[in-house]
């Protein structure tokens, strides 16, 4: 008995223990039931949507496998880093590509939308007054370059919708739209010819050198800026007009540089004050001080006093669009000139000639220590001697007092926020190239005689078109 009073007892805790465990064990939630919508087909897109997008999506199928992400390399131990990325597009069966010249810094990768890489790449030539620059990838393909077709960015309007490619952030092929926000912009500050685009189509890092294409696939413009303090899209963003891109292009191809359009005209941009002085009732012109003998200018009767207040029909709102309009058609292209003078209003049709050698009309010689002793210096004087002042150019001024004369000893060569010694005629003819593509607003001369050292500062303010 007492046995089987234990037993139930040992029993009765089991249980009791078992059945607390499941009581206070955590409850098992039921299955939930999926939405039925999550199990439904997908929904069809409205033939309206597609309809709409349909233009944008067959302009960009066109173009797109022709645009390449450009990445240039620069050597760094033990292997080599990326220096910058870009875009370009390519323009021709040969594997000839359009892009911008800030885009090309080192050793070059093409990379097209397939992914395919290429490294055989060369450059023929790329200008720094309109920023377009030619390259050609040399690697034989696997069936013939794609190829986008070039437009006619004259016939753009304000309010068009366009499409950019490339690659910003270095992702490729990305693809952005908008619209023409305006057309002729200029003064912002990306080189001597700018007639820009602008857009608020998203352009961001990596986006210059890309296409700016219409709805029927051709391209229109070179992005290849944008503004805004923080180096990304802001919504404002600024194309070169593919008319002349092209146009550069072409020179480039055919000569490794630009030929540059010339009217043969010297001037200074009027200020809004000088135009209300002179009761001139336009917001912008280019007041012609001097007018070459036998230029194409002079020969259209372009007269000295004149001003220009617009070229082929469009107001110039800045000197630079002048050498934007004369680049785009070239030697041998035609503009059309508006200007004022005694109070007459008159337009002619000049045709545009080659642009003469950029120089400031000093001719020098390298500087031997006997050479700086006959002119009264120690032998050990480094730099150059002039030996000649070309008759009417930039160097041939007429204050006594701030000139250059044959037997001064140039030493150094500079401008704001620049300096270059002068060794060497080498040199000189390095750093005055340099002045040729940068155009500063003067340059200053640190030159030495007998007398001792003093300072020659040129102008170079007056525009030379």
């Amino acid at each position: 008995m007492m046995r089987r009073a234990l037993f139930l007892l040992v029993l009765g805790s089991l249980l009791g223990l078992v059945a607390g465990a499941f009581l206070l064990a955590p409850k098992v939630a039921a299955a939930e039931q999926v939405p039925a919508e999550l199990r439904a087909p997908a929904a069809k897109p409205s033939t309206a949507s597609k309809d709409i997008s349909r233009p944008l999506i067959e302009a960009t199928k066109k173009v797109r496998p022709a645009v390449v992400k450009i990445v240039s390399w620069g050597r760094s131990y033990p292997g080599r880093r990326q220096l910058a990325s870009g875009s370009g597009f390519i323009i021709s069966k040969e594997g000839h590509v359009l892009t911008n010249r800030h885009v090309l810094r080192g050793q070059l990768e093409v990379q097209l939308e397939d992914g395919r890489k290429f490294d055989k790449i060369r450059t023929l030539g790329a200008d720094s007054r309109s920023d377009v620059a030619v390259i050609q990838i040399l690697d034989e393909p696997k069936g013939e370059w794609p190829v986008a077709a070039l437009g006619d960015s004259d016939t753009l309007e304000v309010g068009e919708l366009v499409i950019a490619i490339g690659s910003p952030f270095e992702l490729a092929s990305s693809v952005s739209y908008g619209v023409v926000s305006a057309t002729g912009r200029s003064g912002v500050g990306r080189g001597i010819a700018e007639d820009f685009i602008q857009t608020d189509a998203a352009l961001n890092p990596g986006n210059s050198g890309g296409p700016l294409i219409n709805l029927d696939g051709q391209v229109v413009g070179i992005n290849t800026a944008i503004q805004g303090a923080t180096g990304a899209n802001v919504g404002v963003g600024f194309s070169i007009p593919v008319n002349l891109a092209r146009t550069v292009a072409i020179s480039l191809i055919e000569r490794g540089e630009a030929r540059r359009g010339w009217l043969g005209i010297h001037g200074v941009p009027l200020s809004a004050e000088q135009l209300e002085r002179e009761k001139i009732d336009v917001a912008a012109g280019f007041r012609v001080l001097r007018v070459e003998k036998d230029s194409p200018a002079a020969r259209a009767g372009i007269p000295a006093a004149s001003t220009i207040v617009e070229v082929d029909g469009r107001p110039l709102r800045d000197v630079s669009v002048l050498h934007a309009r004369l680049a785009q058609a070239g030697p041998g292209g035609r503009v059309k000139i508006t200007y004022l003078a005694k109070g007459e209003r008159r337009t002619v049709d000049v045709e545009v000639a080659e642009e003469p050698d950029y120089t400031i009309g000093i001719e020098v010689a390298d500087l031997t220590p006997a050479q700086a002793q006959s002119l009264g210096l120690s032998a050990r004087v480094q730099g150059v001697v002039v030996t000649r002042i070309q008759e009417g150019s930039i160097a041939d001024q007429r204050d006594e007092a701030n000139r250059l004369l044959p037997g001064d000893v140039i030493l150094s060569v500079r401008w704001p926020g620049v300096g270059y010694r002068i060794t060497s005629r080498e040199d000189f003819d390095q750093v005055m190239q340099i002045v040729a593509e940068r155009r500063p607003q003067s340059v200053e001369f640190i030159v030495v005689t007998k007398e001792g050292p003093f300072r020659v500062t040129l102008e170079l303010t007056e525009d030379r078109s």
